[in-house]
């Protein structure tokens, strides 16, 4: 997968920010647990299982959304618990004001925000041209007015008969057939043959169970071959 300037802008900045926050847990966290009497062996590693929870669960919901995907419960949860064990050492290893504990309590936040931004795909927005390539346009014929002249030559000299003019008549268009379930899956798996049938209901606004029946049945009607025709004998002459 190539990355382009902005999505390399993002990871860069996404990776500052998670340093920036680990950094600063690490050293409060820390703090704390010396504070509260911890023994230093364990209150120097005791920050590693926050941090190694936040990761797991920032890597559990990347690959949930690159699957296309809902990202899972468990993983919003352990991110959670991992950003509110931060920002409380955070807090409590500050100085006691409350601009000091803000100071120290943002990296966290900013942390938590960030990966709740990439976590989230936004709304795809539908322009004025998608909907009208959607829509059917009824097409009328290009009918030059015929004139008819009974009886006789208009261009004649001397001629008085009165051109009679044809009303432009319209052509019958039948409604474009919107493609079914299947036909859709059908394509979707012509396209992208390896793609999983989650991917695939993602893309296409299917449930799963949808997608697996329809793309059982594609596979089969490809597989199945059609009966060969019988031989025509030709009669032999005696």
């Amino acid at each position: 997968m190539k990355l382009n300037s902005t999505r390399l802008a993002r990871n860069l900045a996404a990776a500052a920010v998670a340093g920036i926050a680990a950094w600063s847990s690490y050293w409060h966290m820390v703090g704390v647990a010396l504070k509260v009497g911890e023994n230093a062996d364990v209150a120097y590693v005791l920050p590693l299982s926050v941090d190694g929870m936040l990761v797991v669960a920032s890597v559990a919901m990347a690959d949930d959304k690159a699957a296309g995907r809902k990202v899972r419960w468990s993983a919003r949860i352990a991110f959670l618990a991992g950003v509110l064990a931060s920002v409380g050492a955070n807090v409590a290893h500050a100085h006691d004001t409350i601009g000091a504990r803000i100071v120290a309590a943002w990296p966290a936040v900013a942390l938590l925000l960030v990966v709740e931004i990439l976590s989230r795909a936004g709304k795809r927005i539908t322009t004025t041209a998608q909907m009208a390539s959607d829509v059917s346009p009824s097409t009328a014929g290009d009918v030059t007015p015929a004139v008819v002249v009974p009886g006789g030559d208009v261009s004649a000299p001397g001629s008085s008969v009165t051109p009679q003019v044809k009303a432009p008549t319209r052509r019958r268009t039948t409604p474009k057939r919107q493609p079914s379930a299947a036909d859709k899956v059908a394509a979707a798996v012509a396209r992208s043959p390896r793609a999983s049938d989650a991917a695939i209901a993602s893309k296409l606004g299917l449930s799963e169970a949808t997608v697996k029946r329809h793309r059982r049945q594609a596979v089969d009607s490809v597989s199945t071959p059609e009966p060969a025709p019988a031989p025509v004998l030709e009669p032999v002459a005696a």
